[in-house]
């Protein structure tokens, strides 16, 4: 007698329809556990979605938005919304914005959209953060702006700040038109804490100001409004040391005797300050005054404002540029003689030359006493032909000289070209003589 067969579960999974039927169920388990499969509602959160800007007219851009991006509550199938990104999403600047036909800073309203094909979600309404964002519209501009230099510094008694240079002369800008056009000057800023004795190169931070004077904003170059093609520039100080010097009048027709240190003149100021670089090597010990003509000073024409003549490399402080050059005129007098002792000098060789001037007029100014002693004997009319190929008669100008000691008188005359004429004849002739006092 055979014995009952005994049942074994695991026997089944041998059977392929119970497996077949096992997997169908499970499947369906699975399904219905799941509630991405259900028809309950879920929800998320979209961050970092980019703001964008739909064009303008009127040659208008967006300069700035106080937020560039934004995040959105958005509800739907759970399976749709677990592969959402911000890129499905399109969030823009609204209707407010699109009516801006102006320079304009203002708040707009956001607008939010589905950007992709999936379509089984839904945007919540009122849900986008932020809802607003501040705008700036404008049109575009650009310009270069001179460059000044603005640098506070200080040095000891012994040196001068003469320049500061910087190494552009311009920076060019671009941006919002309506900021563009407040910009009036760029000024390269520096401050030394220190006082300086040498010249140096710094950088300077570039500023810029209105027609006030007041700087602009630094908010609007934060804000990208405008942009400069660069921030700082080099800027060269130049220090130069001081030197005091005395103002020496320099003086034309004048004697061979002439005293210009004699008391009865005077210059204001006897001393000026220059300056000069720190490695000068050339000795400068004075500084001269333009050419003052003696020969036009009398006790009625004593008083000469007269520009100073600076050498290269040379700084005049405190902007004096010219001193006062004055004769005492209650010293000097005036007195008329005729000069016989009229001299030739320089004699053309081969040459007959006649002197047919007998005598020469002559006023002189100077030292009333010294004035009182002279003579004309202490007079010379002196003619120098070297210069000159002469033939028959010409006029010649005689230059007068004075003997010593009368260091302090001068000849006098109101007439520039020729003031004390001579008349001579040369002639061809072997053996050159001379009809008058002369001597060779």
């Amino acid at each position: 007698m055979k014995g009952k067969s005994k049942f074994s579960f695991s026997k089944l999974f041998y059977n392929d329809k119970f497996v077949m039927l096992f997997s169908v169920i499970v499947a369906f388990c699975i399904w219905v556990a799941l509630p991405g499969n259900s028809e309950e509602t879920t929800y998320a959160y979209i961050k970092d979605i980019p703001i964008s800007a739909p064009e303008l007219g009127s040659d208008l851009k967006v300069f700035y938005m106080n937020k560039t991006t934004a995040s959105v509550r958005v509800s739907g199938n759970s399976l749709i919304l677990r592969n959402l990104t911000k890129d499905d999403i399109d969030v823009s600047l609204g209707d407010e914005f699109a009516e801006i036909d102006s320079t304009a800073e203002k708040s707009v309203k956001l607008s939010a959209k589905k950007g992709s094909l999936a379509n089984d979600y839904s945007i919540i309404a009122n849900s986008l953060d932020p809802e607003r964002v501040m705008v700036f519209v404008d049109r575009e501009d650009e310009a270069d702006i001179d460059i000044t230099a603005e640098v506070k510094a200080s040095v000891d008694e012994s040196h001068h700040i003469d320049s500061f240079t910087p190494s552009k002369k311009s920076v060019h800008v671009k941006g919002a038109q309506s900021i563009i056009q407040k910009i009036h000057s760029a000024k390269a800023v520096y401050e030394f804490s220190d006082s300086l004795t040498e010249s140096q190169t710094i950088e300077a931070q570039i500023k810029f100001y209105d027609e006030d004077d007041k700087e602009i904003d630094s908010l609007y170059f934060d804000r990208k409004y405008i942009e400069a093609d660069f921030t700082v520039v080099n800027v060269k100080v130049t220090v130069l040391k001081l030197k005091e010097l005395n103002i020496e009048p320099s003086i034309i027709n004048a004697p061979d005797s002439f005293d210009s240190e004699n008391s009865i003149l005077t210059v204001e100021p006897q001393t000026i300050q220059i300056a000069v670089p720190n490695d000068e090597t050339t000795d400068i010990t004075s500084v001269t005054t333009k050419d003052i003509d003696l020969s036009k000073v009398s006790p009625d024409n004593a008083e000469f404002d007269v520009e100073l003549v600076v050498p290269s490399g040379v700084r005049i402080v405190n902007d004096i540029t010219s001193a006062k050059v004055t004769f005492d005129s209650e010293k000097l007098n005036s007195k008329n003689f005729t000069v016989t002792n009229i001299q030739l000098r320089n004699k053309p060789d081969g040459k007959k030359v006649t002197l047919n001037t007998k005598s020469v007029s002559v006023t002189l100014v100077g030292d009333a006493q010294q004035l009182s002693k002279i003579k004309a004997s202490d007079m010379t009319a002196v003619i120098d032909m070297n210069s000159s190929a002469l033939s028959g008669s010409t006029t010649m100008n005689a230059s007068i000289t004075i003997d010593s000691p009368y260091d302090f008188c001068w000849p006098y005359s109101i007439v520039t070209d020729n003031p004390y004429p001579v008349i001579v004849t040369v002639s061809d002739s072997e053996n050159s003589s001379v009809s008058s006092s002369e001597s060779s």
